[in-house]
């Protein structure tokens, strides 16, 4: 028996005939695209399906459009920005669980510190310092949090890995705001993090990147151990190695 076939809409089609030529470099970062009635003429879709494989390259940062005389669609290589951009809100409409966050972070965040450890630029361990010292020297809460947000940045900028970037990127808000879930973030929470991140800084500065992994995967579990057990009872993972 046959089962009820799936065809794709013509302007996705084109959407993504395009989106392939500009990542394969045939349509260069900053050229103009056909103009839309080229585009009709050449493809020999319909106005509506052009411009409708046009928002949709637009959205997904392959293309930037531009009015007036010397106006069009321009091609854009799409970054980490549209990656985490694209990311926000499929967690915003799906109402990311904590559960799948920190599932996320255990799976992401290692491997951001393993890779940070090897490609990391004496300006970004400074960016990693300052963070540190920023959260040492918080006095109120919002601004120890808002310092962690960006030492996790850091080292994921210290990948050297735009896709992993992009993902905590689109992550920083979300666990800014989770981290009130592990409760009163007292005194002695913010000394341990500080301590853990400070570790895992001198691991990067060493270069030593399973170190680094190891105590950030540590780091993680400490969170998922802080948050409790009802919201770890829902992951289904590897424990974290922690030695």
């Amino acid at each position: 028996m046959f089962t009820p076939l799936r065809v794709p809409k013509a302007s996705d089609v084109l959407a993504e005939s395009l989106a392939g030529r500009i990542i394969d470099g045939e349509i260069r970062e900053g050229d103009h695209l056909p103009a839309e009635r080229d585009l009709v003429a050449q493809t020999g879709l319909s106005r509506s399906s052009v411009r409708e494989a046009l928002r949709v390259l637009q959205v997904r940062g392959f293309v930037e459009i531009r009015a007036g005389r010397d106006g069009g669609a321009i091609a854009r290589r799409p970054d980490g920005h549209q990656l985490a951009a694209s990311a926000r809100l499929v967690a915003r409409g799906t109402r990311v669980s904590l559960a799948a966050l920190l599932q996320t972070r255990a799976t992401v965040e290692p491997a951001c510190a393993s890779l940070a450890a090897l490609r990391r630029t004496d300006h970004q361990l400074r960016d990693m310092d300052r963070s540190c010292r920023a959260m040492a020297a918080a006095d109120e809460v919002s601004t120890f949090l808002r310092a962690n947000v960006d030492w996790h940045m850091a080292v994921a900028r210290a990948s050297g890995n735009e896709l992993l970037a992009g993902l905590m990127e689109a992550l920083a808000e979300i666990i800014y705001d989770s981290t009130g879930h592990v409760g009163v973030v007292d005194r002695t929470v913010r000394r341990d993090t500080c301590r853990a991140h400070e570790a895992i800084t001198r691991a990067i500065r060493a270069g030593d990147e399973d170190l680094a992994r190891q105590r950030m995967s540590k780091h993680v579990g400490a969170y998922v151990d802080a948050v409790g057990e009802e919201v770890d009872r829902g992951l289904t993972w590897t424990r974290f190695a922690t030695q």
